[in-house]
C-alpha cells in the first residue's frame, strides 16, 4: 500500500517526464504506410501528422481507427504512437495496454515502451513495477536516449 505522499510524489515524477513526442522523431514514421492499403496508410498518416501536431485528441482517434483494421501491426510504431497519444489526453489504461502489446524485440520501440510503463506505474504509485522497467531501459541501447539515471535517482 502506498502513502498519500508517495502517490503524489509519482503523479509529479509522470507529469515531470512524460513526453509524447517520440525521442527518435518522426521521420522513419511516414515509411510505415508503404505497405498498406490506400485507406489504411491514409488513416496512419493523419494520426501521424496530428500527433506531430499534438493534437492528441484527434491522433488516438486516427489510431484508434487503423488498429481497428491493423489490431497485429507489422511493425510496434504505431501501437506506440497510439500509446503515447492516449497518454497525454488521459486514457492512461488504453495507453498501457498498447504498450502492453510492444514487443521488446524491436529495440527503439520496445525501450520506448519500457519508458512509458515505469512513468504510468510510477503515475498509479508502483514504485516497484517502475523501477524494474526503469531497470530495462538503463540496460537497454536505445535506452541511453531518456533520463533514467535521473528518474531513478529521484524514486529513490
Amino acid at each position: 500500500m502506498t502513502t498519500y505522499g508517495e502517490s503524489d510524489g509519482g503523479v509529479l515524477l509522470f507529469e515531470e517526464y512524460f513526453e509524447a513526442k517520440p525521442v527518435y522523431g518522426y521521420g522513419i514514421r511516414r515509411s510505415l504506410a508503404a505497405d498498406l492499403s490506400d485507406t489504411d496508410a491514409s488513416i496512419l498518416r493523419q494520426g501521424i501528422s496530428y500527433h506531430q501536431q499534438a493534437d492528441y485528441d484527434l491522433a488516438i482517434v486516427s489510431f484508434r481507427a487503423f488498429l481497428e483494421s491493423n489490431p497485429e501491426p507489422a511493425d510496434d510504431q504505431p501501437l506506440l504512437l497510439a500509446a503515447t497519444a492516449a497518454i497525454a489526453t488521459g486514457h492512461y489504461a488504453e495507453g498501457m495496454d498498447y504498450l502492453d502489446e510492444i514487443t521488446e524485440d524491436d529495440l527503439e520501440t520496445g525501450t520506448a515502451a519500457n519508458w512509458h510503463q515505469a512513468l504510468l506505474h510510477l503515475r498509479k504509485g508502483n514504485n516497484a513495477a517502475a523501477l524494474a522497467e526503469l531497470q530495462r531501459v538503463k540496460q537497454a541501447r536505445a535506452g541511453r536516449a531518456y533520463p533514467t539515471a535521473r528518474l531513478l535517482e529521484a524514486i529513490r
